[in-house]
């Protein structure tokens, strides 16, 4: 993934480092850079080599960025307890006991 440094890129705002979602070339030309705070939605390259490229002659030069590895995801349970099955509901008898019926 790609991470933008944004107090080393000269953002003044106190913002928490951001992850690259997409850039988006704009009809009247330049980009829009798109950045999420959330790590499991930013764009996922295969390696460092793939995100250094992708950096290469684009809008993302402007930024201080770094290229930080996905996260594995956490293991599941162990064991997942069998949900409950409800009781039927008698929704007539429940709407005459409101006196909506």
């Amino acid at each position: 993934m790609i991470m933008c440094d944004t107090h080393a890129s000269g953002i003044p705002a106190d913002l928490a480092d951001s992850y690259l979602v997409r850039v988006e070339p704009r009809p009247n030309g330049g980009a829009l850079v798109l950045w999420t705070d959330l790590p499991d939605q930013p764009r996922v390259f295969d390696d460092a080599a793939s995100s250094a490229e992708f950096c290469r002659d684009s809008p993302l030069e402007m930024f201080v960025v770094s290229f930080v590895p996905v996260a594995s995801p956490s293991p599941p349970p162990a064991h997942r307890p069998e949900p409950s099955l409800a009781e039927p509901v008698d929704l007539a008898a429940e709407l005459r006991a409101m006196g909506l019926m």
